[in-house]
């Protein structure tokens, strides 16, 4: 396979007879940008094709046609080069890359630490999330908890998630949902809550009572991808998950 020209190499260096071409054949009006030398000119040929046609300059009509038919196809062939292009960026940072840890300029831990400190960065207007745990024992024991509800351990579970999310609707005026059904191990309890577009500030008012938080973090830092890539399809209510509280 080689590359031929449609309009011959050498008339690059015949630059009068060139621009008479152009002229003729309206090349610039129909193909600007066109170059001798450039993938607007350029096509893929067997080389004995290539030889028999040398230098020869087809006639209007059907040089037209070829620089439409190459036109056509301009789009992917660029996006192919910048493939390319990009693995051989990559392939040669990855190198120096290698070659920096093996003579001991850098650790594979410090290159993590870097990776995870880009990611963050990438990743900093992650909604919060929170997990929410508490012990069932703890719970029984208070004197907090109403006598009507039933010390059942599935019942117990349901009414303390829907006293949490309820408190939580008092005091937040932005949605929230669970990010995953809630965790029974038949000791405790845990929920993990997503708040998107949070006022922070609202958190000032929470009352914990039983529960405490054992992890406050963002979204990425959690599940290690985007908010908007695990729930793209989420449902415009207040509150979305396991349960809804009605």
């Amino acid at each position: 396979m080689t590359v031929d020209h449609i309009l011959p190499e050498r008339l690059g260096e015949h630059l009068t007879e060139l621009a008479g071409l152009r002229r003729e054949y309206e090349i610039d009006e129909i193909f600007p940008g066109f170059q001798i030398n450039d993938y607007t000119n350029w096509v893929p040929a067997h080389p004995k094709c290539n030889i028999r046609k040398g230098s020869d300059i087809f006639p209007k009509k059907m040089t037209l046609l070829l620089l439409q038919d190459v036109q056509r196809h301009l789009d992917r062939v660029y996006e192919q080069l910048d493939v390319i292009a990009r693995g051989r960026n990559r392939s040669r940072l990855l190198g120096s890359l290698g070659s920096a840890i093996e003579n001991s300029h850098l650790t594979v831990e410090q290159v993590r630490e870097f990776i995870m400190d880009i990611e963050r960065s990438q990743h900093a207007g992650e909604p919060l999330v929170i997990t929410f745990s508490l012990a069932i024992d703890d719970v029984v024991e208070s004197s907090d908890l109403p006598a009507h509800v039933g010390r059942e351990y599935p019942v117990l579970c349901d009414w303390l998630e829907l006293d949490l999310v309820t408190h939580l609707r008092s005091i937040i005026t932005t949605p929230f949902h669970y990010t995953q059904p809630s965790d029974r191990s038949g000791e405790g309890l845990s929920v993990r809550i997503v708040f998107p577009h949070l006022n922070t500030a609202e958190l000032d008012r929470l009352d914990l009572k039983w529960w405490e938080i054992l992890e406050a973090a963002s979204f990425w830092d959690i599940f290690g991808e985007s908010y908007t890539n695990a729930f793209p399809d989420l449902p415009h209510k207040e509150y979305f998950g396991q349960r809804e509280a009605d």
